[in-house]
């Protein structure tokens, strides 16, 4: 999972560079934005079969993270009330 996410990084950082570097270089961006897609396609596979090993769907997935993070937020808002009221 981290190395498809640094080539996603790798990818679309030097594909960014292409264009800024003067004289534009549209070969070598193209074959770095591949490689952005290949990392991309690649993390994603690897996010569907985890989430295929847990057997939760995808919507379950996002409904139970979006409950962690309001459990995270509830809390952290009452640990700096107490702060301030103290």
């Amino acid at each position: 999972m981290t190395q498809n996410a640094a080539l996603m990084t790798t990818g679309a950082l030097w594909t960014r560079w292409c264009f800024i570097i003067k004289p534009k270089n549209v070969f070598l961006a193209s074959v770095n934005f591949l490689v952005f897609c290949v990392g991309a396609t690649q993390v994603t596979r690897v996010l569907l079969y985890q989430q295929s090993v847990k057997g939760e769907s995808i919507v379950e997935e996002v409904k139970d993270a979006a409950r962690q993070e309001g459990r995270d937020l509830k809390e952290a808002v009452k640990t700096v009330g107490d702060k301030i009221v103290k």
